[in-house]
């Protein structure tokens, strides 16, 4: 049987076309927000919409401290009886992490669920869950406006509930993805240090002898004009230069968001150098750079990119488990017709070369090719955050390889645009 486009069942349609209207929208305002500090407004101002109860608020998961923190409240006039979080053995938590995913006020009232609803002024307590995972919870009053929800009303605050744990998964995801991403910096870095730090032993020796030896000589020479001078000024530019590696590797230890400064890549190459020339010097490895002395200044993160090059550096010297061998570390600008210039940064090294079937995964988290006896084994992460960094400095992270006769990694990191034509380097 054929329907008329005008029969009777239309105006059923049509009442039901604001409710559509509604969800689209809440689905699109979701879908826009770019981050959890926009996310909770929609949700507790729609669900409110939909009750026609006026107060809303609404907690959601910490993964870290295992608890749910309330992340934004609406129409409450005075929002103290709201606790700023929820132990995962409240009674809200434990009775919203199964079925059903709405509670109302209509428990018995010496039930610790309706107890909790009491002390927030609660009539309806809904759950945000998404894969059996309560992910949120959302509060809406005041006690005193009992609701029942017809069976439409509970259908459509399920499906608005259903959109917004989705949501929630996503950005809770995209949290834990850059905590740990984060972490996995941070714990990259820590463990350059190990090697840092016999850097940075070498590097005040000499320093700390010239030092030393004005102390103990100036007691008999304090007569002596031409001494004092002269040693006075070279003990204070060797204690600016400790004070300066001082400040170098605990900035590099400590620092954590992103600071672009106008950056010397042969500075910086020079200064990583410095802190892995004891460890490669033990080793009988060699250290040879060939800068190019035409490079422009680029805007960087100096202490990113110079986790990047470390980390190329301890790569290289892991690759020479045996020693006696040379890393080279070469610098030149890049230009190529219809292309933007670019500094291009390498390392190479004459170890033992990546197998072509490991080069695929050369960035992966926690890939390694590295030996059981490297002097700096880790977790497989440093060439990972290496490669992260340079994308996100809008650059490439390259490698080629022969096994059995070394690697050179790539570097290749834009020049800013100053309207100026640089001289191309030879290659």
């Amino acid at each position: 049987m054929t329907l008329h486009p005008n029969n009777r069942h239309m105006p059923v349609l049509s009442a039901s076309m604001d409710i559509i209207r509604l969800i689209a929208d809440f689905a699109h305002t979701l879908g826009s927000a770019r981050d959890l500090s926009v996310l909770g407004d929609p949700i507790v101002a729609t669900l409110s919409q939909c009750t026609r109860l006026p107060e809303a608020a609404l907690w959601i998961r910490e993964s870290e401290e295992g608890q749910y923190r309330l992340l934004v409240s609406h129409g409450h006039s005075n929002p103290s009886p709201l606790p700023s979080t929820f132990p995962v053995g409240h009674p809200f938590v434990t009775a919203l992490s199964r079925k059903p995913y709405v509670i109302q006020a209509d428990q018995e009232r010496s039930s610790p669920t309706y107890l909790a609803m009491t002390t927030v002024r609660a009539t309806l307590c809904l759950a945000l869950r998404n894969k059996g995972r309560l992910l949120g919870l959302c509060i809406l009053g005041p006690l005193g406006m009992e609701k029942h929800l017809d069976e439409e009303t509970m259908a459509i605050v399920e499906t608005i509930a259903h959109i917004a744990a989705n949501s929630l998964d996503h950005y809770l995801a995209q949290d834990d993805l850059r905590r740990s991403t984060t972490l996995m910096r941070r714990t990259d870095r820590l463990r350059s240090l190990e090697i840092m730090a016999g850097g940075f032993a070498h590097e005040i020796r000499n320093p700390l002898t010239s030092i030393k030896t004005f102390v103990q000589l100036a007691p008999q020479r304090q007569q002596d004009p031409v001494f004092i001078k002269e040693f006075s000024k070279l003990a204070i530019e060797d204690i600016h230069r400790i004070e300066r590696l001082l400040h170098e590797i605990l900035d590099y230890a400590s620092y954590m968001t992103p600071r672009p400064t106008e950056v010397d890549v042969n500075e910086l190459v020079a200064s990583c150098i410095g802190f892995v020339s004891s460890s490669a010097a033990h080793r009988g490895i060699q250290l040879q750079t060939d800068l190019s002395p035409q490079l422009p200044p680029l805007s960087l993160d100096r202490q990113q990119i110079k986790q990047v090059l470390l980390n190329l550096l301890l790569n290289a010297l892991d690759a020479m488990p045996n020693g006696n061998g040379v890393i080279r570390i070469h610098t030149r600008l890049l230009t190529q017709a219809g292309r933007p210039s670019c500094v291009q940064l390498q390392v190479e090294d004459e170890g033992c070369g990546i197998a072509p079937d490991h080069l695929e995964h050369i960035f992966d988290p926690f890939f390694s090719t590295k030996h059981s006896n490297s002097a700096s084994d880790g977790a497989g992460l440093g060439l990972t955050t290496a490669h992260q960094i340079v994308r996100e400095h809008s650059g490439t992270l390259t490698v080629e390889s022969r096994v059995g006769a070394g690697s050179t990694f790539s570097v290749n990191l834009p020049v800013p645009d100053t309207g100026l034509t640089v001289p191309a380097a030879r290659e």
